[in-house]
């Protein structure tokens, strides 16, 4: 494999300052919402690796990292069956490797591997017929069936949703995204809902009414949405959310940093922060649009997708409409693997865009 320097004028330095945009502001709130100080220290730490891993990819071209889609693809689907037997369950769900004070979820690799993999497969492939989903789903079903196997059902809808928006950019017929969404329809009653545990139930219930069990799991749930509406037009001030600060909301450095951000800067803060996420995303789908290639615009789409849909996800959880799925805001809530998955994707994004007319163009 031979390295090379990076041309950093082919580089979209607007993506860049997004980013570090959104995670700067990310720090910032978490020094506010952090339960103990040094969980900061462990957070920054996993930046810095996030960052050495998205500038390490620079040194590889675009060919070589679809080269490695399928390996990739492996690996995460092998750490996915390991973390059934030699993983930690945590918040009921047994989804991490703990090595003394590090932790790493497999999930993070296995959404970056599926969607390349799903990219690098569909290149020269379109969707027209029934039978053209097959492969497709090859690559999809057994990451998706191992996530329900933890169980991570938060997780398990990023995936799916990643392999959702590869398909779509790809040409997914609207005929057959109607049936699918009929079927789906379907089977979350008959074959999901009783195959859920009691603990995912009641967060689904739970999210319909909060107040049917207001002193036990709506508690987090009521206690956000009052800490978003407290925080009024500017915000009580960093560090001075009392619903955040004394302890009201649980979580709220993960699932729910974003009700500490909407106490402490309020409606024109929300705006600012939500703002940023815009930009972000339409930057994205604007670089998936510029690649004549097919497999970078199915790439880019699909981790613009699976992040969009976590912060859809992630705020909906915060105010309430949606259940609590532990997924994160993405470089915003603390979380070492999500936020080096995520720092890693983005440089891989970076990548194949900046290579985006070598190596001749198959549409």
């Amino acid at each position: 494999m031979v390295l090379r320097r990076p041309n950093l004028l082919a580089y979209d330095w607007g993506l860049v300052a997004l980013v570090l945009a959104i995670a700067a502001l990310g720090f910032f709130n978490l020094k506010s919402a952090l339960p103990e100080p040094a969980l900061l220290s462990r957070q920054l730490l996993a930046f810095l690796l996030g960052l050495f891993l998205a500038v390490g990819v620079q040194f590889l071209s675009r060919r070589q990292v679809f080269a490695l889609a399928y390996p990739l693809y492996a690996l995460a689907l092998l750490l996915l069956v390991l973390v059934l037997f030699l993983g930690r369950e945590i918040n009921g769900s047994k989804s991490w490797f703990v090595f003394g004070p590090l932790q790493f979820q497999p999930l993070e690799l296995a959404k970056v591997a599926v969607v390349l993999a799903l990219a690098k497969f569909l290149e020269k492939r379109r969707i027209s017929r029934v039978w053209d989903y097959f492969f497709p789903a090859l690559f999809t079903l057994p990451v998706l069936l191992l996530l329900l196997r933890q169980p991570d059902l938060g997780g398990t809808l990023v995936v799916l949703f990643g392999a959702f928006a590869v398909l779509f950019v790809r040409g997914l017929p609207w005929k057959h995204l109607l049936v699918g969404t009929l079927a789906l329809a379907l089977l979350v009653p008959t074959a999901v809902w009783p195959n859920l545990k009691p603990y995912q139930r009641d967060r689904v219930l739970i999210a319909l009414d909060p107040y049917r069990d207001p002193l036990g799991q709506g508690f987090q749930v009521i206690q956000s949405t009052i800490a978003i509406g407290s925080g009024g037009l500017l915000g009580k001030g960093y560090g001075q959310g009392t619903q955040t600060q004394l302890g009201f909301v649980p979580f709220r450095h993960t699932d729910f940093i974003f009700a500490v951000w909407a106490e402490e800067w309020g409606f024109v803060g929300t705006v600012a922060l939500l703002g940023l996420y815009a930009l972000l995303l339409a930057r994205l789908f604007g670089l998936a649009l510029a690649c004549p290639r097919a497999a970078d615009r199915l790439f880019i789409a699909g981790i613009g997708g699976m992040l969009g849909f976590q912060v859809l996800v992630n705020l909906g959880v915060a105010l309430g409409v949606m259940p609590v799925t532990g997924l994160t805001l993405p470089l915003f809530s603390y979380g070492g693997s999500s936020l080096m998955a995520t720092l890693l994707a983005l440089g891989l994004v970076l990548l194949v865009h900046r290579d985006r007319l070598r190596d001749g163009v198959v549409a």
